[in-house]
C-alpha cells in the first residue's frame, strides 16, 4: 500500500510530464522515499511470514504490487503523450 500511495504522490507532482519506469520522476515529492523505503521492508518481512504457511502468497504479494504500479505509470504516460499532442495540434 504504501508503494502505491508513494506513486500516487509522483503521479500528481509530475501531471505534464512522463514518470520513467526504471529512474527517478523529475519532481520527486517529500516523503514518497521515505515511504518506499518503508513499504519495501514491511513487502519482506511480509514475504518471509507468508512462506511458512503458503507458499504461493508470497510470489502474489510480490508480483501483483509491480504489475499494478507499471500498468498505472503506463495509462499516465499515456494521457501525458496525448495532451502534448493536443496541445501541439491546437498551436498549429
Amino acid at each position: 500500500m504504501l508503494f502505491h500511495v508513494a506513486l500516487g504522490m509522483t503521479l500528481r507532482a509530475n501531471p505534464a510530464s512522463r514518470v520513467p519506469f526504471y529512474r527517478n520522476a523529475a519532481i520527486i515529492p517529500g516523503g514518497s522515499v521515505a515511504m518506499r523505503v518503508i513499504g519495501a521492508g514491511l513487502i519482506v518481512l511480509g514475504v518471509v511470514l507468508l512462506s511458512t504457511s503458503a507458499w504461493y502468497w508470497p510470489f502474489i504479494v510480490v508480483l501483483a504490487g509491480p504489475v499494478a504500479a507499471l500498468t498505472v505509470i503506463t495509462i499516465h504516460n499515456r494521457k501525458v503523450t496525448n495532451q502534448l499532442a493536443e496541445h501541439k495540434a491546437s498551436a498549429q
